[in-house]
Protein backbone atom coordinates (compact mmCIF):
# COMPACT_ATOMS: atom_id res chain seq x y z
CA UNK A 1 0.00 0.00 0.00
CA UNK A 2 2.60 2.25 0.94
CA UNK A 3 4.49 1.54 -1.92
CA UNK A 4 1.06 2.40 -4.74
CA UNK A 5 1.06 6.06 -2.57
CA UNK A 6 4.69 6.39 -3.20
CA UNK A 7 4.34 5.63 -6.92
CA UNK A 8 0.94 8.01 -7.21
CA UNK A 9 3.33 10.98 -5.93
CA UNK A 10 6.18 9.87 -8.17
CA UNK A 11 8.57 8.78 -5.33
CA UNK A 12 8.02 4.89 -5.84
CA UNK A 13 11.02 4.29 -8.41
CA UNK A 14 13.47 4.98 -5.92
CA UNK A 15 14.29 8.63 -7.56
CA UNK A 16 14.46 10.13 -4.10
CA UNK A 17 17.38 8.35 -3.17
CA UNK A 18 19.79 8.61 -6.25
CA UNK A 19 22.20 10.39 -4.51
CA UNK A 20 22.60 8.37 -1.13
CA UNK A 21 25.79 6.08 -1.41
CA UNK A 22 24.74 2.78 -0.26
CA UNK A 23 28.12 1.29 -0.31
CA UNK A 24 29.21 2.99 2.61
CA UNK A 25 28.47 1.97 6.38
CA UNK A 26 29.31 4.95 7.64
CA UNK A 27 28.80 8.28 6.82
CA UNK A 28 31.98 9.93 5.54
CA UNK A 29 33.23 13.56 7.46
CA UNK A 30 35.74 15.86 4.59
CA UNK A 31 37.08 18.71 4.66
CA UNK A 32 37.56 18.55 8.69
CA UNK A 33 40.55 20.10 10.06
CA UNK A 34 42.43 16.65 10.90
CA UNK A 35 45.60 14.81 10.71
CA UNK A 36 46.97 11.18 10.71
CA UNK A 37 50.36 10.35 12.86
CA UNK A 38 51.78 7.39 11.48
CA UNK A 39 55.09 5.72 12.43
CA UNK A 40 56.24 9.41 13.65
CA UNK A 41 55.14 11.26 10.22
CA UNK A 42 52.06 13.54 10.11
CA UNK A 43 49.81 13.37 7.06
CA UNK A 44 46.81 15.61 6.15
CA UNK A 45 43.31 14.02 6.52
CA UNK A 46 40.77 13.57 3.16
CA UNK A 47 38.11 12.04 4.67
CA UNK A 48 37.03 9.81 7.62
CA UNK A 49 34.01 7.83 9.13
CA UNK A 50 33.40 5.81 12.51
CA UNK A 51 34.51 2.99 10.05
CA UNK A 52 37.94 4.51 8.56
CA UNK A 53 40.38 6.77 7.22
CA UNK A 54 41.82 8.62 3.97
CA UNK A 55 44.88 10.31 4.16
CA UNK A 56 47.22 12.33 1.91
CA UNK A 57 50.40 10.00 1.85
CA UNK A 58 51.61 6.70 0.40
CA UNK A 59 53.07 5.05 4.00
CA UNK A 60 55.85 3.65 1.95
CA UNK A 61 57.23 0.98 0.59
CA UNK A 62 57.35 -1.83 4.09
CA UNK A 63 53.47 -0.98 3.99
CA UNK A 64 50.64 -3.34 1.52
CA UNK A 65 47.31 -3.63 1.35
CA UNK A 66 46.24 -5.71 4.59
CA UNK A 67 48.80 -4.71 7.00
CA UNK A 68 47.61 -3.51 10.66
CA UNK A 69 48.80 0.15 11.19
CA UNK A 70 48.71 2.45 14.16
CA UNK A 71 48.07 5.74 14.27
CA UNK A 72 46.59 8.39 16.46
CA UNK A 73 44.28 10.80 14.93
CA UNK A 74 44.50 14.67 15.80
CA UNK A 75 41.32 16.80 15.27
CA UNK A 76 41.51 20.50 16.15
CA UNK A 77 38.20 21.49 17.39
CA UNK A 78 37.21 25.38 18.55
CA UNK A 79 37.96 24.56 21.56
CA UNK A 80 40.00 21.73 22.44
CA UNK A 81 42.37 18.71 20.40
CA UNK A 82 41.31 15.84 20.62
CA UNK A 83 43.46 12.62 19.91
CA UNK A 84 42.51 9.26 19.42
CA UNK A 85 44.54 6.56 18.60
CA UNK A 86 43.32 3.89 16.83
CA UNK A 87 44.91 0.27 14.82
CA UNK A 88 43.61 -0.36 11.10
CA UNK A 89 43.89 -2.34 8.56
CA UNK A 90 45.43 -0.45 4.98
CA UNK A 91 42.64 -1.27 2.42
CA UNK A 92 43.59 0.83 -0.52
CA UNK A 93 47.56 2.43 -0.65
CA UNK A 94 47.86 4.56 -3.69
CA UNK A 95 49.82 7.23 -5.33
CA UNK A 96 49.01 10.12 -3.07
CA UNK A 97 46.47 8.24 -0.72
CA UNK A 98 45.97 5.36 1.77
CA UNK A 99 42.72 3.98 3.44
CA UNK A 100 42.67 2.39 6.29
CA UNK A 101 39.57 0.53 7.96
CA UNK A 102 39.61 0.49 11.82
CA UNK A 103 39.29 -2.10 14.16
CA UNK A 104 36.97 -2.46 16.42
CA UNK A 105 36.77 0.82 18.29
CA UNK A 106 37.24 0.80 21.82
CA UNK A 107 34.49 2.67 24.13
CA UNK A 108 36.94 5.65 24.87
CA UNK A 109 37.11 6.45 20.73
CA UNK A 110 34.03 6.02 20.21
CA UNK A 111 33.30 8.58 22.80
CA UNK A 112 35.75 11.12 21.42
CA UNK A 113 34.44 10.32 17.85
CA UNK A 114 31.42 11.47 19.19
CA UNK A 115 32.58 14.15 20.46
CA UNK A 116 34.13 15.11 17.06
CA UNK A 117 30.83 14.21 15.23
CA UNK A 118 28.76 16.41 17.90
CA UNK A 119 31.31 19.68 17.32
CA UNK A 120 30.95 19.45 13.71
CA UNK A 121 27.16 18.97 13.80
CA UNK A 122 27.46 22.60 16.24
CA UNK A 123 29.31 24.25 13.56
CA UNK A 124 27.88 23.19 10.84
CA UNK A 125 24.41 24.65 12.42
CA UNK A 126 26.23 28.16 13.84
CA UNK A 127 27.26 28.50 9.90
CA UNK A 128 23.74 28.02 8.89
CA UNK A 129 22.42 30.65 11.08
CA UNK A 130 24.73 33.53 9.86
CA UNK A 131 23.23 33.51 6.34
Amino acid sequence: MINKILEKLGLGDGSLYQSIDTRRKHMRHEGVQGEVLVQDRTYGLKDWSMGGICFESQLGPGVSVGDKVHFTLRFRLPHETVLIGQTGRVVRAAKRAVAAEFLPLSPEARRKFARVIDSLHANNFLESQVA
